[in-house]
């Protein structure tokens, strides 16, 4: 299998680091009282946010000069090694190991994408709308991964998952009508589990009570997030001037720090960030377009789907769009793991780019 010869696709690179550099900024202004406070070292979360930039450009630089059609190899036993993990955490009722370091759900999002890609692009498109052969072992690889992590449990994810591989099933050949019964299927049992969760009742019902009662405990971080953004105008306060960050905002550096970014970059900095994610989904689906084969197109599409789905909801919790859910905002908040696996993701895209005509 040649390696890719062409030049990488520079300007996805480019967003990638204008989002990290903003990142890193927002990391270290989000956490260098509650650093200080814990453990005696304003830089502390950022040093340690820095060192995982470091293993994060190392694994995207070899996933970037790596063939991508490569991960087709892996595709089977990084399958089998989510769902192990994934059961595992289930078992324990908790989503992190190591002492709550590293998050298994991230390289899931990562593992399903190679897996769907790979098995799709196996597949004619007459067998993909042959339902014993298509769709319903789609679903059911799909529901499986989904219905693990809802189990931990974590809603958010589990929908970008279930999303990001609707839309890769019907770039892959799926006709429309297979595609609505899908959606539609997947729906309605997503709402019955859900149902019958009390964490998810719990997250739902504050935000259908609203305005009506914004002083309700469970609003607390939505108000307060707004708060932030409000209070930030077009320009901001500056950077490292938010005052939320001092406890009055729950999980500042990391679900709710697009608010941070609002107090202090204002709308300006807002807009940025939606420029930039919005530049990275042009790229990243340009780069699918022309794909020399299935497998580029499906993983191409299903990374960049992935990534900018996740900003997408990020964003639209923070500003009471949508029922509150904890979910990072790629490249933006705190932690190792989703930054590490961002850029993984990224430097496949980049491997798929280096191939195009």
């Amino acid at each position: 299998m040649a390696e890719p010869s062409n030049r990488p696709d520079w300007v996805l690179l480019a967003t990638v680091a204008a989002l990290i550099a903003l990142g890193m900024m927002m990391v270290y202004s989000s956490t260098f009282d509650m650093a200080y406070r814990l453990k005696g070292d304003a830089a502390y979360y950022f040093k340690r946010q820095m060192l995982w930039l470091g293993i994060g450009a190392l694994v995207m630089l070899i996933a970037g000069r790596m063939h991508y059609r490569h991960w087709t190899r892996f595709s089977i036993p990084l399958m089998l090694g989510t769902l192990i993990i994934l059961t595992l955490l289930a078992i324990l009722r908790q989503r992190r190991l190591l002492n709550e370091s590293i998050s298994p759900v991230e390289m899931a999002k990562l593992a399903v994408i190679i897996y769907i890609g790979h098995w799709l692009a196996s597949k004619r498109v007459e067998q993909l709308r042959n339902l014993p052969v298509g769709l319903l072992p789609f679903t059911i690889i799909v529901g499986l991964v989904a219905g693990l992590v809802i189990v931990q449990p974590d809603i958010s994810e589990a929908v970008v998952i279930i999303l990001v591989s609707l839309a890769m099933f019907f770039l892959a050949g799926a006709d429309l009508l297979q595609f609505i019964i899908g959606f539609l299927g997947g729906g309605a049992a997503f709402v019955l589990v859900i149902s019958r969760i009390s964490y998810a009742m719990e997250r739902l019902q504050p935000y259908l009570i609203g305005w009506r009662d914004p002083l309700h405990s469970d609003n607390f971080q939505l108000i307060q997030g707004l708060i932030a953004l409000g209070s930030g105008g077009i320009f901001g306060l500056g950077p490292g001037n938010g005052r939320m960050k001092y406890q009055w905002l729950p999980a500042a550096n990391t679900d709710s720090v697009f608010a941070i970014v609002g107090e202090e970059l204002g709308l300006v900095g807002c807009l940025t960030i939606v420029g930039l994610f919005a530049l990275l989904a042009y790229r990243g689906l340009r780069i699918a377009n022309r794909a020399p084969d299935p497998f580029g197109r499906l993983l191409a599409t299903g990374i960049t789907c992935w990534i900018t789905l996740q900003a997408l909801i990020n964003m639209a919790v923070v500003t009471g769009t949508i029922p509150f859910t904890g979910i990072a905002l790629p490249f933006i908040s705190a932690g190792g793991s989703s930054l590490v696996t961002c850029m993984l993701g990224v430097g496949i895209l980049l491997s798929v780019s280096r191939t195009v005509a």
